[in-house]
């Protein structure tokens, strides 16, 4: 079956930096992220995610990913025109001079976490916001693949997610890969290398390599945020009309580092 993709999409070369007339506002310095005192996230192990101003989310360290900033830049493109769908844009990606550390300047979005916003939802409301979610996960499964017969992150990496994981970089394990039959042999040979690090083996690898190509055929990869959860979903309360009391809801997905 052949994979619906797009053709003219390929990474960014860092430093990338978008022009001055597509930034609500000049870009912050590292002194300016550096000092801001309004912190999401500090893990000195990981990122840091902190504010600046009003138009700026800026995240930076030791486990930033390039890949997360290729995804922004690539679902800006196929996303354009979508209605249903909000992703932060990314406005800058480069090393940093002082560590050389990664670094993305990303949209400040409105809203506020599902996580926090849905024990005070009523049951409307949480209906509402999941009818939105239906849209926006639809739209996600239509974003054409960046490459024909693809499983892996949008910079030709690794496929982003734990259960492909390897320590070493075994491509055999982590991808990318170019079939269904690749991406199912890898699975198997990941909860082997599990087992065997605890010096046992692996009846259910046994079962799973028996079987997986007989159920796991003949589907098209698609694209995925692969770490859906509520507190990388916002939400936006939104006056319906002008005048009226009713509401309608906005939602936007954050949190992209481990798409593809």
């Amino acid at each position: 079956m052949e994979t619906s993709h797009t053709t003219n999409w390929a990474p960014v070369r860092l430093p990338y930096l978008k022009p001055p007339s597509q930034t609500p506002a000049p870009l912050p310095m590292e002194n300016h992220f550096l000092e801001s005192t309004v912190v999401l996230r500090d893990d000195a192990s990981y990122h840091r995610v902190v504010v600046v101003g009003p138009h700026f989310i800026v995240k930076h360290g030791h486990g930033v990913r390039e890949r997360e900033g290729q995804t922004l830049l690539f679902l800006e493109k196929h996303l354009a025109s979508s209605s249903f769908i909000t992703v932060p844009k990314l406005y800058a990606m480069y090393r940093m001079l002082s560590n050389g550390h990664l670094c993305l300047i990303m949209e400040r979005l409105d809203g506020e976490s599902l996580e926090t916003m849905w024990p005070v939802l009523d049951n409307d409301e949480k209906s509402t916001v999941c009818g939105k979610l239906k849209d926006v996960f639809a739209a996600i499964f239509r974003i054409p693949m960046p490459y024909p017969n693809f499983y892996g992150s949008v910079e030709r990496g690794p496929v982003p997610h734990h259960l492909f994981h390897s320590a070493d970089g075994d491509k055999a394990i982590c991808g990318p890969f170019g079939s269904e039959k690749e991406f199912n042999a890898a699975l198997v040979r990941r909860l082997r290398a599990i087992w065997a690090a605890n010096g046992e083996h692996s009846f259910k690898a046994d079962f799973y390599e028996r079987n997986l190509n007989a159920i796991l055929k003949g589907h098209e990869p698609r694209f995925s945020h692969s770490d859906l959860q509520p507190k990388n979903i916002l939400v936006r309360r939104v006056q319906s009309q002008a005048g009226l009391a009713s509401e309608r809801f906005e939602v936007a997905l954050i949190d992209w580092e481990e798409a593809g």
